[in-house]
């Protein structure tokens, strides 16, 4: 009777496994954006995506990085497609918020996982970065929710990256 149970358990585990990721997508034509050395101070991430948004523009991912003396960089990925514009817009804005300099790295790709079990279940992002890091990947940048995960990597490394993802979840 216990074994019976322990198989059952199993077997739910194993159901459990293969829906924790529901889908896998990989934008390819991404870019980081990089504003260096901003004022660290609140309202300044406000300012710089309110003003991409009031000019229609979409930001996949964001990240920031203090870097003390009252400065941070702010990093983000937009659409290949919208790099102009975004450029434009944030250097008619910069000199509000301090930015030093503006970089742009076109080798990006974005990939999405999306699972309603993704907060639920312990150790899927761990799971995830430890393959994509056996294979040398770097992630660039991180985004998440409840219900998706995504990182920005160097874009020569994406199929591999989603070669990986996929056989580690027998997607």
């Amino acid at each position: 009777m216990v074994r019976m149970r322990c198989s059952k358990s199993l077997l739910l585990l194993d159901k459990t496994v293969e829906k924790l990721i529901e889908n896998i997508e990989c934008n390819t034509q991404i870019a980081k954006v990089t504003i260096h050395r901003v004022f660290d101070r609140p309202g300044i991430a406000a300012e710089v995506f309110g003003a991409l948004g009031q000019h229609g523009l979409n930001v996949e991912a964001i990240s920031t990085n203090p870097l003390g003396r009252g400065r941070a960089n702010i990093s983000f990925a937009v659409l290949e497609s919208a790099l102009e514009d975004v450029h434009r817009v944030l250097e008619s804005i910069k000199v509000r918020f301090g930015a030093k300099t503006i970089t742009v790295d076109k080798d990006q790709a974005i990939i999405t996982i999306y699972g309603t079990k993704l907060s639920t279940t312990p150790g899927i992002a761990g799971r995830i970065f430890s393959k994509l890091s056996e294979l040398g990947i770097n992630i660039e940048m991180i985004s998440g929710s409840l219900s998706f995960l995504s990182m920005v990597i160097k874009r020569s490394k994406a199929l591999e990256a989603m070669e990986v993802i996929k056989a580690e979840f027998s997607i």
